[in-house]
């Protein structure tokens, strides 16, 4: 278990799919990934549990401080590049604007820098999410670049945000 001040990250756990489904499901949370697809169904998620935990892309359950999982945070090392990471946070919209997600975030990079000898973390963000991009920003990514009207989302195509942090901009911010 990875511990931060708000949040621990925990590997994920056969009931955390029931939450994480819900998650799936809401229309706002939908519209904020561009390429999401919804399982089939929630019985399908459980009955492939053990794919689902040993994919590629990690997830991990994030549990705030009263133990109750507020959303995951994914990551998976680049089939292009050793040592270079992708990361991905869903928070339940019941739990935004509480700082779950920067917290968590925070401690992952920590991890992947620290830990998986990470040299680089990158993401992409569609353009209207906002909130999404001042916390990415908070956390020490940067704008590297935008993707034009690379994602179809609810009815039009939108721009993608890409972002990173090197291993020298983490311990700069960090220490």
């Amino acid at each position: 278990m990875l511990k931060g001040n708000k949040v621990s990250l925990r590997c994920v756990e056969r009931k955390d799919l029931d939450i994480f489904y819900d998650i799936w499901c809401n229309e706002d949370i939908k519209k904020l990934d561009g390429k999401f697809r919804l399982p089939p169904s929630k019985e399908d998620i459980l009955n492939n549990f053990s794919k689902f935990v040993n994919m590629d892309k990690k997830y991990l359950s994030i549990v705030n401080e009263k133990g109750i999982v507020v959303g995951y945070i994914t990551f998976r090392e680049s089939n292009e590049c050793k040592n270079v990471y992708t990361l991905g946070v869903t928070i339940d919209k019941g739990f935004w604007n509480r700082g779950y997600g920067q917290d968590a975030i925070k401690v992952l990079l920590q991890y992947l820098f620290m830990n998986m000898a990470a040299h680089r973390v990158e993401l992409q963000v569609l353009d209207f999410n906002l909130r999404a991009i001042q916390c990415y920003k908070r956390c020490g990514f940067i704008v590297e670049g935008k993707k034009r009207k690379a994602c179809f989302s609810y009815g039009s195509y939108r721009d993608v945000i890409g972002m990173g942090i090197l291993i020298e901009e983490f311990m700069n911010n960090n220490l």
